[in-house]
């Protein structure tokens, strides 16, 4: 109550309180945080391709950063989010491989791809020296 009767008798006589408002900064502070809130993704490349995978009653769900094999309903692959050749796909596979320490590739394939297709790229993952191919499927 003091500071308040000492504020308007200063402002009274023409001089202007000390102190710093911090309200303006506090609303920009707000407005950055909802900013980077809006802008960034939380989606990755690999789930961000769009592919319906099939569905499974005893499927799990784990989270993982091993090397991952997307094929599209078009017979696209994808690894990494950039588009492979059947060709290149053993040797990137076989690099991605060496670098994660872990030799199981994760494959995520539309459900409307033909079956011959998926184990063609099956055999090409276990070429590039995968030892287990995890298969995604849908929640």
């Amino acid at each position: 109550m003091a500071s308040r009767l000492a504020a308007r008798r200063a402002w009274r006589s023409g001089r202007r309180p000390v102190g710093i408002d911090l309200t303006p900064m506090v609303d920009v502070v707000f407005l950055l945080i909802i900013f980077f809130m809006v802008s960034t993704t939380f989606i990755t490349l690999e789930t961000g391709l769009p592919v319906d995978l099939p569905q499974a009653q005893t499927a799990q769900a784990t989270p993982s950063d091993l090397p991952t094999v997307t094929v599209t309903p078009d017979e696209r692959v994808f690894v990494g989010g950039a588009t492979v050749t059947m060709e290149a796909l053993p040797g990137l596979l076989q690099q991605l491989i060496t670098e994660s320490g872990d030799t199981t590739v994760v494959l995520r394939a539309d459900s409307t791809v033909r079956h011959g297709f998926v184990v063609q790229v099956m055999d090409l993952i276990k070429q590039s020296g995968a030892q287990r191919i995890a298969i995604a499927t849908g929640s």
